[in-house]
């Protein structure tokens, strides 16, 4: 007697059950689980500061009257004009700024020795480091305002006066060539223009003037890198 599809089914299916548990008892044992190592993050890092370019070009301030004006073409470019250029070994920045003109030259101005470049701009551009190295002063003075004396080593140092701040800096630290260390101000014991006054020293830190012991030396004048 032949049993129908519909008689056979559970015993097809009680057949395939059995086949799959002696299937199951025959696989291999699962491997005990090993505990995941998981690295320790890397502690984060400081952003390295941002560094910027230096003015390619640099004018005469437009309807001023620029005292001790280096020559200029018709357009008021300073002409020879580079960006950088090289004293004692060290690179500087010839007008460390973000954006400016020439506003008052290096030398004799009213009755007086102007020892730098002021750098004129309305607005409160950044100011740069003109090369590597240290902070040497960071401080107040009336005739200067807020005032950043950095030492770039082999006795050659810049100064940055009338800004407005110094971002934080400090002295004892160091910066980088191009790296913002103020804004472009009018700080002193009198009212001044918004502008930077700029000075490469040379020299020998005093003993007791510290950076006014230092010799200024125009920047404008200084030849440019072969």
């Amino acid at each position: 007697m032949r049993l129908s599809p519909r008689l056979m089914f559970p015993f097809a299916l009680l057949a395939a059950s059995v086949t799959w548990i002696f299937t199951i008892e025959r696989l291999p044992p699962l491997e005990p689980l090993v505990e995941e190592v998981v690295e320790p993050l890397p502690p984060p890092q400081p952003a390295l500061p941002v560094i910027y370019d230096f003015p390619v070009t640099l004018s005469l301030c437009p309807k001023l009257y620029v005292a001790n004006a280096p020559p200029t073409d018709t357009g008021l470019h300073i002409i020879g004009y580079t960006a950088m250029i090289t004293i004692n070994g060290v690179t500087l920045a010839r007008a460390p700024v973000e954006d400016g003109c020439v506003s008052s030259g290096f030398g004799a101005r009213n009755g007086q020795v102007h020892s730098g470049v002021d750098l004129y701009n309305r607005d409160p551009v950044a100011i740069y480091a003109a090369a590597d190295g240290t902070i040497r002063e960071a401080q107040y003075r009336d005739d200067f305002g807020n005032m950043m004396v950095i030492d770039h080593g082999n006795g050659v140092f810049t100064r940055y006066a009338h800004m407005a701040s110094f971002s934080g800096f400090k002295a004892g630290d160091t910066v980088l060539a191009g790296q913002i260390i103020g804004v472009m101000g009018n700080t002193a014991g009198y009212l001044v223009p918004r502008h930077l006054h700029y000075e490469i020293l040379t020299g020998e830190w005093g003993e007791q003037a510290g950076s006014f012991a230092l010799a200024p030396t125009d920047p404008l004048a200084i030849p440019p890198i072969d």
